[in-house]
């Protein structure tokens, strides 16, 4: 039997009027992440190690060494090189180097002379949530390493000057970055909530015999049932959209079309992986707790929302990569603060798309067409 399309229109237009009766269903989609952005919409700040920090050593004398040296020898940072400030700053972009650190020429010689040489500290700023620990770090390092780089104690003012910069995120505004993660866990969670109560609901109010004698397909019947979910979850996304633009002012750097397309296959993966817990079980309230038990936790503490990927112990590091959100968290925070192409975010697609074909179809194998 070949899929078609009417009978996937006509389970489409039934849960779709399911919907169109279930006020609460409307408002739980469209205005509840809404309010939790507006009300949660604040960022947390972590203690940071092991900072990816590119250095460019353009006078390469022992001042400028022993200046380095004090970066390295902290553990605080994880230093290495770059011939050129340009192949730096691309580090940065890339997400490769969370701090460079350029020591223009004649640094050492200005030391020697008594002088105050400027060293340039450029910073990711898109994630302002560590931006202050760093800086923090940075000032407490340059005090300490002044006696090593002229060679005896001083009580003076430094030797040289720190002139940092902030990139992407030049106000160092807590909302920019927490906003694009927030929503993303939230829309998860409606999400995953939607769809995880469709089957169940069939199954508990008797309705399934009625399905099951009919000739829909599997396919048909899954699909049907999670486009109208998928319609509302993004028109839910854009009022958050909307309100992170206009009420909080979170900047649009870079594609709109980029965002959405990746907004659109991340709530159709979580639409997949409340559709699989639906058909795995046939008690309402069972898929309840495991939907918030696979889409609550694991989205917001392995997203990347609250604790920084790069800092994570090794195992949690891979154990992010399952999760639709670790990817969908890079995008919309590329998207509204720094601007890749698409060419960047390629891998993060290519994976979002992945799971997504994955997940639908161990949902519809899964599907029984009987009443055992």
């Amino acid at each position: 039997m070949i899929f078609k399309l009417s009978r996937f229109t006509a389970i489409f237009k039934k849960e779709f009027m399911h919907i169109l009766r279930d006020p609460f269903t409307i408002m739980f989609s469209m205005l509840l992440p809404l309010i939790v952005v507006i009300i949660l919409g604040n960022s947390v700040e972590f203690n940071l190690n092991a900072i990816s920090t590119v250095v460019v050593d353009h006078d390469k004398t022992s001042s400028s060494k022993k200046l380095i040296e004090s970066f390295r020898s902290s553990d605080y940072f994880k230093v290495y090189n770059k011939d050129s400030p340009e192949k730096a700053f691309d580090e940065i972009v890339k997400e490769k180097a969370k701090v460079e650190l350029f020591i223009p020429p004649g640094f050492g010689r200005a030391v020697n002379c008594g002088k105050s040489p400027r060293v340039q500290i450029l910073l990711d700023g898109a994630d302002n949530s560590s931006v202050a620990a760093i800086m923090n770090y940075i000032n407490t390092l340059s005090i300490t390493a002044i006696p090593k780089i002229i060679g005896h104690e001083i009580k003076s003012a430094p030797p040289y000057e720190i002139k940092e910069r902030f990139l992407f995120n030049p106000e160092l505004n807590s909302k920019w970055f927490a906003i694009p993660g927030l929503a993303a866990v939230i829309i998860a969670i409606v999400a995953i909530l939607l769809t995880t109560l469709t089957i169940c609901r069939e199954w508990e109010q008797g309705s399934m015999e009625l399905l099951m004698s009919s000739p829909v397909k599997s396919s048909e019947l899954m699909l049907g049932k999670i486009s109208p979910y998928a319609i509302l979850s993004f028109l839910g996304f854009f009022i958050v959209y909307l309100g992170a633009r206009l009420l909080f002012g979170v900047p649009m750097v870079g594609s709109n079309v980029i965002l959405f397309s990746a907004t659109l296959l991340f709530i159709l993966n979580y639409l997949g992986i409340g559709l699989f817990i639906s058909v795995t079980t046939k008690s309402q309230q069972i898929a309840i707790q495991k939907a918030l038990t696979i889409g609550l936790m694991p989205t917001s503490m392995l997203s990347g929302f609250i604790f920084p990927i790069e800092y994570m112990p090794v195992v949690l590091k891979y154990l992010t990569v399952i999760f639709p959100a670790r990817w969908y968290v890079e995008i919309a925070r590329n998207a509204f603060l720094q601007g890749s192409s698409f060419s960047d975010l390629f891998l993060n697609f290519s994976i979002l798309f992945v799971q997504l074909i994955l997940i639908v179809a161990l949902s519809i194998l899964k599907f029984k067409r009987n009443l055992e």
